[in-house]
């Protein structure tokens, strides 16, 4: 039962520990590593499922369109005192651009943490 006990609190900590906070950088990078492989592939489809309706969407030339996904992660709150905190949306974001038959053609990523 020591045994069980000792490996269950080990296995917690490396578990808890493994769980670092994400930065902007890190989080950018997360979004165009998934999106990278999707261009040519993707649809407006794909972008609804993560992040829900565009924000809007803008019409370029010879049909193609260009789109902004904009996903609010959480609120987060800075500052020591409670009069001084301040607060700000941690989120991601992506620009797509669409081609004529609808697939993506290509993307920026931003992302906020």
């Amino acid at each position: 039962m020591q045994q069980f006990l000792v490996a269950f609190i080990l296995a917690f900590l490396v578990v808890s520990c493994s769980h670092a906070p994400t930065s902007s950088a890190n989080a950018k990078e997360l979004l165009e590593e998934k999106y990278r492989p999707l261009v040519g592939k993707a649809t407006k489809n794909d972008f609804i499922e993560n992040f829900g309706e565009a924000e809007w969407c803008r019409p370029a030339g010879d049909g193609e369109e260009t789109c902004r996904y904009y996903k609010k992660v959480q609120t987060k709150w800075v500052g020591e005192e409670k009069t001084s905190k301040k607060d700000y949306l941690a989120y991601d974001e992506v620009v797509a651009d669409f081609s004529r038959d609808g697939t993506l053609k290509d993307f920026k990523a931003k992302a906020q943490r």
